[in-house]
């Protein structure tokens, strides 16, 4: 509202105080640029008020207040625009409004902005009538700190926890305390390790006897952990923020499955280089396109199991999903060459 408005509601003007000096009343942050209407008004009277006094800033809500001035709600401006011209500004407004007080320091209004995301707050005097209000572009540089701190600590942690970090990490001091926190995931890290170790040598003979199945083993477990990591990233971030979503899983394991089978074409086609016949590149074909379709699934599907098991999905996800698909991947790679080669 105008300011010739926000006198017609508000009557004589709050007096300052040392003891609120600094604070949003005292603020050049403050504006008293802001539309006030009636609760009585309709959506038509409302709008004149607001072309008759359009003010100077941006206009993102209008506020309802009753007789004496006293702010009672807030409607969005546009949910006023769509709203019927006979309608009562009584019946569109929010009534549980968030407002601040002419006392509040710049420091609580910077925690209203990154708390509740909106783009103005009202503020109200003692006796709870609107004296201005506070934009954000108001506080923008004074609060886009705090925001970014807020933010970049909540990714720092989940790419910690996703790479196997233990949460508190910077605040550990002990090195010996670090390593017992990391070391249960390494463990899975070495027996993945050791049944790939162990595959591979079950099927030493294939590696002697076609020396270049050695040379794609890399390419077929790369592609494979590539995959089933992106998915589980997907589905571990879903978890974390409690947005689940069968849909956008589905779509993520269809997604990862068929980039996998484009991948085991290339493969494939890179492989009939190194060899004459068919049967080596089709081996590749296959092993990529299960391993991949595989780990997909899996990323897709372990990280809610783990959070219904109370285990982080974070920790645990991620060193499973490579574990799995690297044993499932060589075991079908060796099966296949030494099936159709030898």
């Amino acid at each position: 509202m105008t300011v010739a408005l926000a006198r017609t509601f508000l009557g004589p003007a709050v007096q300052t105080t040392p003891e609120n000096a600094h604070t949003l009343l005292q603020s050049d942050r403050l504006s008293r640029d802001f539309t006030a209407v009636g609760v009585e008004d309709t959506v038509a009277e409302a709008l004149e008020k607001i072309r008759a006094n359009p003010g100077t800033g941006e206009i993102f809500y209008c506020y309802a207040c009753d007789a004496d001035g006293r702010l009672v709600g807030v409607v969005p401006l546009r949910k006023l625009i769509r709203a019927a011209p006979t309608e009562r500004i009584a019946s569109l407004m929010f009534t549980r409004v968030v407002k601040l007080p002419v006392d509040a320091s710049d420091a609580v209004v910077e925690d209203f902005f990154v708390t509740y995301r909106f783009l103005a707050f009202p503020v109200v005097d003692a006796d709870g009538r609107i004296v201005g209000v506070v934009e954000m572009n108001q506080f923008v540089d004074a609060f886009s700190d705090t925001l970014f701190d807020e933010v970049e600590g909540r990714v720092r942690d989940e790419v910690y926890r996703f790479v196997g970090l233990p949460e508190g990490e910077l605040q550990e001091t002990r090195p010996v305390r670090l390593a017992l926190k990391r070391f249960p995931w390494l463990l899975v890290n070495i027996a993945g390790g050791f049944l790939a170790a162990t595959t591979t040598r079950l099927f030493e003979h294939t590696v002697a006897e076609v020396v270049v199945v050695s040379a794609f083993i890399p390419m077929v477990l790369v592609l494979s952990e590539s995959l089933g990591v992106q998915t589980t990233a997907v589905a571990a971030s879903m978890v974390a923020h409690g947005e689940v979503d069968r849909k956008v899983v589905v779509r993520e394991v269809v997604a990862a499955s068929l980039a996998g089978m484009m991948a085991a074409t290339v493969v494939a086609l890179l492989g009939r280089i190194y060899s004459p016949g068919f049967g080596f590149p089709v081996a590749l074909f296959v092993s990529v396109t299960v391993s991949a379709t595989l780990a997909s699934c899996l990323g897709g599907v372990l990280p809610f199991l783990f959070k219904r098991l109370k285990v982080d999905p974070h920790l645990a996800s991620a060193p499973l999903v490579l574990a799995v698909s690297d044993n499932i991947s060589l075991l079908t790679y060796f099966g296949l060459v030494t099936r159709l080669l030898l």
